[in-house]
């Protein structure tokens, strides 16, 4: 009888060990716990966070089985182990997992969550921002929000992902490790007010928030998660593996729907929040609300235009000269009128100590401002209520794909066209610098005579004017661009080509109510060039971009090579129409030796 208990203990306990490690093979795949672990898709054989202290196994980074065996092993051991992984904790529990470990007390983690509660979710864009390269695509964050009635937005924590980089790195050097690797990078928690006053009043960003409609277990899932990872180490690369893809996967792990694409060999910020628009949660929109919050800059463009056209010329001259406060010209003026100058200018004043320009001149006009301001009536005449900008996922989509039909000198060709991201000067301006160009990958290839050629591999082609929305300051707001790759000149000779690196430098100019900029650049090429036998040229380029009717955009161009056989010059021009968010067409014109006509119709996509 003995010896038959014996057996059937022995059985059960054997079957029990082969069921909870078959449930445990089961639990190791299941999606929530691949995401818990960062696990790369589809293998799931690694994972991209690479500090080993993260994980509680020796193999956690390459077998989410043997990591999720070790964290039930240390949950039943170590209490402290709910403290540092909760969101696991809480997890394995709803899995139907029990613990021989009694529930323990976590101090630190119920201060950073639970002293101003979490009680709803919001993901963050940032414009983009030119003089930085790793923001040009613009930023994402995820804020945490505590604030209610009685807590003051202050209260707000916000969660940043980005590279580690040293002080005062070399900027050639901090471009190759961003796009090729080199830098770690993680998350880090900030109070949200922090980084609105980084991007919105020095960087003079506008902001976008996504409010999500999440569920209080699923924020504080997420929250739990966020506590796990804060010191966790990722390495970074600037096209993929960067804000927007690290910070959607955590979203991801609670409403069952892909923001990010791992096949993807880019992420792009806009991307996230085209998906996250469309993106259903509980059967209903995941996206509660969205809310804009302008940069100082933006906020003084909207003042601007509060002003009659003699209330902008008596601000021009009170910024000029201070004491103009004091003339009949001012003075005479009606108090509304008085009180909208002064707010406007204390808006500028504001933007050019930001900027640190022109700093004595602008202490004594703010001094003379508020002792006049303080001869008016209270209550501000300005109100902005509403403005113009539109939300990101409203954007043009990133990449793109063309066909095209081009005319030289009676010869027709069929053109294909990639571009891996982001726009140019002629795109939709929401969400972007306006007149600016981002493109990254820009292919195009023809086909003449049965015959393949490779029109255009522009691999960086940036572009960015940064013209004064008011001329008063006189900052030295300079145009600058980079571009470097390959063109085949058909408009010089059918055989020429230019394989280039070159840059330019200018002024730009706006008019027109804003909606026309006029550029000069002063332009350098070194390569092979097809317009000289040197490895170098110059050239001088006036150019225009201008909104023709509606979103219909027109640029035109002429440039004069200096060092050429014979002082070449080209003569371009490109009109934009937009169909709808995916697509549009072009029209181009191009002359030098030969003169070129180009259909080309746009899809975008991403």
């Amino acid at each position: 009888m003995k010896i038959h208990s014996s057996i059937i203990f022995i059985f059960f306990i054997a079957s029990f060990n082969i069921q909870a490690s078959t449930t445990l093979k089961q639990l190791a795949q299941h999606p929530t716990w691949l995401s818990l672990g960062h696990y790369k898709k589809p293998a799931f054989n690694e994972s991209y966070i690479t500090n080993t202290s993260f994980f509680i196994s020796s193999l956690g980074a390459t077998s989410p089985f043997e990591e999720l065996k070790a964290t039930v092993q240390s949950f039943n051991s170590n209490p402290l182990t709910q403290c540092k992984y909760p969101a696991r904790y809480t997890w394995l529990q709803k899995q139907g997992l029990t613990f021989t470990q009694p529930k323990s007390s976590c101090i630190e983690l119920e201060q950073w969550r639970d002293e101003q509660p979490i009680h709803s979710i919001s993901l963050i864009f940032a414009s983009g921002y030119m003089s930085n390269p790793a923001s040009l695509y613009g930023h994402l964050l995820l804020k945490l929000n505590r604030s209610s009635a009685k807590n003051n937005k202050l209260l707000d924590y916000s969660i940043n992902y980005g590279a580690h980089v040293p002080d005062n790195e070399n900027g050639l050097v901090y471009i190759t490790k961003g796009l090729f690797g080199g830098y770690k990078a993680g998350f880090s928690d900030q109070l949200f007010y922090r980084h609105q006053h980084n991007y919105g009043e020095i960087e003079l960003r506008d902001l976008w928030e996504y409010k999500l409609a999440l569920k209080n277990n699923d924020t504080r899932f997420i929250a739990n998660h966020l506590w796990e990872i804060l010191g966790a180490q990722f390495d970074y690369y600037f096209a993929d593996e960067n804000c927007a893809f690290h910070i959607a996967q955590l979203i991801e792990l609670v409403i069952g729907e892909q923001l990010t694409n791992n096949s993807s060999p880019w992420m792009i910020p806009t991307t996230v929040f085209s998906k996250l628009n469309q993106a259903t949660y509980n059967n209903k929109k995941l996206v509660q609300d969205v809310l804009f919050t302008p940069s100082r800059s933006t906020v003084f463009i909207e003042y601007m235009k509060k002003l009659t056209a003699n209330e902008s010329n008596i601000a021009e001259k009170i910024y000029k000269t201070p004491d103009f406060l004091e003339q009949n010209d001012f003075t005479s003026l009606n108090i509304k009128s008085k009180k909208r100058i002064i707010e406007t200018l204390f808006e500028l004043v504001q933007l050019q100590q930001i900027k640190k320009h022109n700093i004595d001149h602008i202490k004594s006009l703010k001094k003379a401002l508020i002792k006049m301001r303080l001869t008016l009536p209270i209550g501000n005449e300005v109100l902005v209520s509403s403005y113009t900008q539109q939300a990101p996922h409203k954007g043009q989509k990133p990449s793109n794909i063309s066909v095209s039909s081009t005319r030289v000198n009676k010869q027709h060709n069929l053109g294909l066209g990639f571009r891996l991201s982001y726009f140019d000067s002629l795109a939709s301006d929401v969400a972007r610098i306006a007149f600016s160009n981002l493109e990254m990958v820009d292919t195009e290839v023809s086909i003449l005579n049965s015959k393949l050629y490779l029109d255009k591999l522009h691999l960086l082609d940036l572009e960015s004017f940064s013209p004064a929305y008011v001329e008063w300051p006189q900052e030295n707001n300079l145009s600058w661009k980079i571009n470097a790759g390959f063109e085949r000149q058909n408009t010089l000779c059918r055989s020429c080509t230019n394989t280039f690196l070159m840059g330019g430098i200018g002024k730009s100019y706006l008019t027109n109510n804003n909606k026309t900029l006029i550029f000069t650049l002063a332009n350098g090429y070194i390569g092979d060039l097809a317009a000289t036998d040197k490895i170098y040229d110059s050239s001088l380029e006036l150019g225009v971009i201008t909104t023709l009717y509606s979103d219909i955009k027109l640029r035109a161009s002429h440039e004069q090579f200096i060092l050429g056989n014979d002082e070449k010059s080209s003569t371009q021009a490109e009109i934009s129409i937009p169909i709808n968010q995916n697509f549009d067409i072009r029209f181009s014109y191009k002359h030098a030796n030969l003169t070129s006509w180009k259909f080309k119709l746009n899809y975008y996509w991403q």
